[in-house]
């Protein structure tokens, strides 16, 4: 069965995009791993990925603030950024997730909703070539509240023209599961790379 006939009810299909459509969680993971043994933080890959979603500064603050540690945020953020971005062209797309796109493409408007920079999403849509099949993308730059808040897939939404309550948002951890329901949308988990229909 094409995923097309699956899905053709929905008024449009908004995808996380880190870990959910492409496979840079391991390249965001190792430059965590990095950055925080260079400023003596204690790392957890585990914990780290269920705040896939999250902009760097604001899980940065959260980890000084639960360890109790003194961060300089801003240098952390340059620097795990900078350590990432050597390694984004390695990036590529899911094939379960690729094959999805290809056959709704064109059939059902498609957007992505990011918690990374724009310059970051822009370069994996472009290296990837999904820049051709994915219009919409909604980046943590554009919103101020960022998952588990529904505002990154709302405004989804709004620029694909469709009613919130008939899209579907496909996500790969918990807290942008969250922020599609509290958008009042239906959700999809997607486990390394496959939709999880249950």
């Amino acid at each position: 069965m094409h995923a097309y006939d699956s899905f053709a009810h929905y008024d449009a299909l908004i995808f996380d995009m880190d870990g959910t459509l492409v496979d840079s969680m391991p390249l965001h993971l190792d430059a965590w791993a990095l950055t925080c043994a260079e400023f003596g933080i204690p790392f957890e890959r585990a914990q780290l990925y269920q705040y896939g979603g999250i902009p760097t500064r604001k899980i940065i603050a959260m980890l000084a603030e639960q360890q109790g540690l003194t961060v300089d945020v801003e240098a952390f953020a340059r620097r795990k950024i900078a350590l990432y971005l050597e390694q984004i062209d390695r990036v590529s797309v899911f094939p379960a997730m690729w094959e999805l796109v290809r056959q709704c493409h064109g059939k059902i408007p498609m957007g992505i909703g990011t918690g990374s920079p724009r310059n970051q999403a822009e370069s994996i849509l472009k290296s990837t070539g999904l820049d051709a099949y994915i219009q919409v993308v909604v980046s943590a730059d554009d919103v101020s509240n960022h998952k588990p808040h529904p505002d990154t897939f709302l405004e989804v939404a709004r620029q694909l023209g469709a009613n919130p309550t008939n899209c579907l948002v496909f996500e790969d951890t918990r807290i942008g599961l969250e922020a599609g329901k509290a958008a009042g949308m239906e959700t999809m988990l997607v486990i390394e790379g496959e939709p999880d229909p249950r």
